[in-house]
């Protein structure tokens, strides 16, 4: 595992989707273009629990965005039928997106920044959770561990900042920290971080979960893009050791199935997201994306992507998955709008 030479800063039962699995068919095929002018941000998807995870059942059950939810497929259901047809029998893109699955998480934060702005940049748009400022209402999301580093006593003189290690008398001079991706709207800045938890395992309702403690928002807030890196730390030295094999695995698979498929001219635009609607365990939906949204600010250019993958409240901040297109790989998704559900920005 390589090391980075310089150290970062510092029950209820859950809720249940349908057990219902969806028909899953190969989706229509969607005119794509390439789209300019402004964006306007429509409808944030983290869900907002004002009445704590007791409000989760009344969220699943009166969802006015997804009546009856029949486009998420509970992760034990999915399988390789429930993509297009040209992925039926081929075990490497199940895999992926399944090794994806075991990446993804849910994030759950109880407080709201001070800093959070009353409008998006440039526009008269309420930024989420403006009004919330300074509260502890509770703010569920999902995201995705993307990397992740161990320390050792040969690397300084740093110690575990995990809540155990918080209290102990002899914290661990050996641990890790977890890099999770998920949007800035849900986690916005570093007072926010140190007060959310990463769950890990939540595949289903019996599942025997991890939590892990925030640290910082990693490379500071970024409002328009949506997208951010947030770090987690622990000193559960078996769980750093396996979610480092896990990301490795589907950093290989994913190139493994990018270099097949990216070479098609009449690809499906294969767009999966796996996402934690309503605080539910892990949901699989599958669509395509439809269109796209190029900005540039020399020498970058940031891209936005819209598709008909199933999303809910809940689902901001789950990467937005593309077969076919490496460069889509860190986007998470954001929210809807008029056009349609729509990612992040990513940098291109």
């Amino acid at each position: 595992m390589e090391k980075t030479n310089k150290l970062r800063k510092r029950k209820l039962e859950p809720p249940r989707m349908s057990e219902d699995v969806p028909h899953c068919e190969s989706p229509s095929k969607v005119f794509k273009s390439d789209q300019t002018g402004v964006f306007i941000p429509g409808n944030h998807e983290a869900e907002m629990c004002y009445g704590g995870e007791a409000d989760l059942h009344k969220h699943v059950t009166g969802c006015k965005k997804n009546p009856g939810h029949k486009g998420f497929i509970p992760l034990k259901d999915f399988k390789s039928n429930c993509l297009p047809s040209r992925y039926h029998d081929d075990k490497i893109v199940s895999k992926t997106i399944k090794t994806l699955a075991a990446l993804t998480v849910q994030v759950k934060t109880k407080f709201t920044s001070l800093e959070r702005p009353e409008f998006y940049p440039g526009t008269q748009v309420p930024y989420p959770c403006y009004n919330d400022r300074g509260s502890h209402v509770m703010r569920l999301g999902t995201g995705r561990v993307w990397d992740v580093d161990k320390y050792t006593e040969s690397d300084g003189d740093e110690i575990c900042r995990c809540a155990k290690c918080h209290v102990s008398a002899t914290p661990s001079k050996v641990w890790g920290e977890v890099r999770v991706l998920t949007a800035t709207h849900v986690v916005f800045d570093d007072s926010e971080a140190r007060q959310t938890r990463c769950v890990l395992g939540f595949d289903d309702n019996k599942s025997r979960v991890v939590s892990l403690d925030g640290w910082e928002v990693e490379g500071g807030t970024d409002i328009e893009g949506d997208v951010c890196e947030l770090t987690y730390v622990t000193c559960d030295l078996n769980l750093i050791d396996e979610l480092d094999k896990m990301c490795g695995c589907f950093y290989d698979l994913h190139e493994e199935v990018n270099d097949k498929y990216r070479r098609f001219d009449d690809v499906d635009n294969l767009t999966v997201i796996v996402s934690h609607p309503h605080g539910c365990p892990k949901q699989v939906s599958v669509g395509q994306w439809t269109r796209k949204r190029e900005r540039e600010e020399k020498p970058i250019t940031y891209t936005r992507y819209w598709y008909t993958t199933c999303t809910c409240p809940g689902s901001s901040g789950a990467t937005v998955f593309r077969l076919d297109y490496d460069r889509l790989l860190y986007t998470p998704h954001s929210g809807s709008n008029s056009e349609g559900n729509y990612s992040g920005e990513h940098v291109c």
